[in-house]
């Protein structure tokens, strides 16, 4: 195994329960039920009337936004629990509690959203003008968008009490698969049996002869279970095409653009500007396979370091460098990020059964958010590290909100994280003095840029053609979408980097087109967000601060265009997303200089 030096933190989750066994567990879901039976008697069939009132409504409003707020602690540390070990069965059973609890008071409420959605059009126009709805007005609108999308309160019953035996369920089998899975590397003479984890990091090496052995290792282990990811991935695509037919949905990611909030037409337009621009993608792999001296790069090469033997970053040293470079925007962001290390707010340690990636949670407005992830030491995990730590801190802002206006809708959710990564990653340039550094720390964040944009648009219009391939065609082999995600993903490299044969099976260990259907395009658009954000930031200094911390703290109160568009941006023009994808040139250009 690889072995860490360092003793890494684990999160502490006592300020949600004790365990496992803490009794209040229980005594917090029984009682969520109950206040979720109550609130049903008391409101049910009195919201879709012509007669229903503000203070009615409000008083509605406000109690549901408690309940909700009840309901979310098991349920969040369940799975906060889960996902440092998805081998313990103790924690798996809590989970799925916690999941048939969501389900059983879930049930009891899906009135509430249906009514608002059923309140006659004059009455609603009348109320909803009123002071006393204003902090519910976008939440209030929002469900009367979807309402049209909506099923039959039996129907959406149904829905509501058999998710943890459909997609929900074979999503978690999903992840279990993924933690379970053993990657087998032989270094220096002995097999070792590495957790997704280590051998992804191995892809970083500088020894091409290691990369190339992780990467087969990645290979052999997927395709064992080539078969459980294409059925899996085969039922839940199906599953979405059922339910976005009974829910009048045109097209696959319809439903997605909705809850994000922004329309099907912003998306292509800026998907597009993104696939017209993959050219800058080549350009560098053109410029990597120089600098590394190889007649021809694979996908093995993608990630190799610039500058041999890079000093691994302890992370105590990668603490350090974020807050420095937080602070240098300002004391307060600093000063927000301090007690997520202090107060163990985030689990770094690497651990059998745990889950890979990162990720933050924000449970409700009134308890801090966690954040997870797996440090190996690499320059890459102190982005990381300053990624998550920025939806921590939007999080923190966006407190000031009710639960219904609290998350971020994913693409603005993007935001304060890839502003993070860019605040470290200039103050880190700002300390090198060689050119070699320079080139070796900006061939870093052109990757990580590429990783965040290009990638994440390859892997939208990879699921775009899966779900339209499955709902015409059928149920498809795992030779087909292994096709397909060659296809997508091959398109970003042109000449400049033949994807191996191997890579094909490569879609399956990756978490979103499982779990959360076409989230991958808020990252393009956070990051070229955060791109022109940073501009402005350069431009107007001090004055920018508040406005940016203004714009985090509006949570999800308002749509994405309303937010960005007091930022003086237009998400519906071409012009601004390639403004984007400009500024990633000129980074392409900046390092072929330094390569010389």
């Amino acid at each position: 195994m690889i072995q860490s030096t360092e003793t890494l933190p684990t999160w502490d989750l006592s300020d949600l329960y004790a365990g496992v066994y803490d009794p209040r567990l229980d005594a917090d879901m029984q009682a969520g039920k109950g206040q979720a039976e109550a609130f049903a008697r008391r409101f049910k069939g009195t919201i879709a009337s012509a007669t229903v009132t503000a203070p009615h409504l409000r008083t509605a409003l406000d109690e549901y936004e408690s309940l909700l707020r009840i309901q979310y602690r098991p349920q969040a540390f369940a799975s906060l629990l889960f996902s440092t070990n998805t081998q313990d069965p103790a924690r798996g059973a809590l989970l799925q509690k916690s999941r048939e609890f969501g389900s059983a008071a879930g049930t009891l409420l899906v009135f509430f959203d249906l009514e608002i959605g059923q309140i006659p059009a004059s009455t609603y126009e009348r109320i909803s003008q009123s002071q006393e709805l204003a902090p519910y007005r976008h939440y209030l609108d929002h469900q009367r968008k979807l309402a049209a999308h909506n099923l039959s309160e039996p129907e959406e019953k149904i829905l509501v009490e058999t998710a943890n035996v459909r997609g929900q369920a074979l999503s978690r089998l999903s992840t279990e698969i993924s933690t379970r899975t053993r990657y087998r590397l032989e270094r220096g003479g002995q097999m070792q049996e590495l957790t997704q984890s280590q051998v992804l990091a191995l892809l970083h090496d500088p020894d091409r002869e290691v990369r190339r052995a992780a990467a087969e290792s990645v290979t052999a282990a997927l395709k064992q279970n080539t078969y459980l990811a294409t059925f899996i991935y085969n039922t839940l695509l199906h599953e979405k095409d059922v339910l976005d037919r009974l829910r009048r949905y045109e097209a696959p990611a319809s439903s997605r653009h909705l809850d994000n909030e922004l329309s099907g037409e912003v998306v292509e337009v800026m998907s597009q500007v993104c696939a017209d621009n993959f050219g800058i993608v080549a350009e560098y792999y053109q410029l990597k396979r120089r600098l590394l001296g190889l007649d021809e790069l694979t996908h093995y090469d993608r990630y190799a370091p610039i500058a041999a033997g890079e000093e691994p970053i302890s992370f105590a040293q990668a603490q350090g460098m974020v807050l420095e470079a937080f602070g240098g925007f300002s004391p307060r962001l600093a000063q927000m990020a301090e007690p997520f290390f202090s107060k163990r707010w985030i689990d770094a340690a690497l651990g059998e059964g745990k889950r890979g990636g990162a990720f933050c949670a924000g449970v409700t407005p009134d308890l801090h958010p966690y954040v997870l992830l797996n440090y190996t030491s690499q320059p890459r995990d102190v982005m990381t590290l300053a990624h998550e730590l920025g939806h921590g801190i939007h999080d923190i802002l966006a407190s000031r909100n009710h639960l219904l206006d609290y998350y971020p809708v994913l693409p603005m959710a993007e935001t304060a994280s890839t502003f993070g990564e860019i605040l470290v990653f200039d103050h880190l340039k700002k300390r090198f003095s060689s050119s070699q550094d320079r080139l070796a720390l900006l061939c870093h964040k052109i990757e990580d840029t590429f990783a965040t944009v290009f990638r994440q648009i390859a892997m939208y219009r990879f699921e775009q053609e899966a779900h339209q391939a499955r709902r015409t065609q059928g149920e498809l082999s795992s030779d087909r979408f292994g096709g397909l995600w060659q296809k997508h993903m091959q398109a970003m490299f042109g000449e400049a980097l033949k994807l191996g044969d191997g890579h094909a099976c490569w879609w399956s260990y990756i978490p979103h087109i499982v779990s959360t259907p076409f989230y991958v395009y808020a990252y393009a658009f956070g990051e070229l967000l955060v791109l022109a954000l940073y501009a402005c930031y350069q431009r107007e200094g001090q004055d920018f601060v508040e406005k940016y911390f203004e714009l985090l703290a509006a949570g999800g109160s308002r749509a994405p265009g309303e937010l960005v568009g007091a930022m003086g941006f237009d998400i519906t023009s071409r012009d601004f997303w390639q403004g984007g994808c400009d500024v990633i040139r000129q980074r392409v250009e900046e390092a072929v200089k330094l390569a010389g």
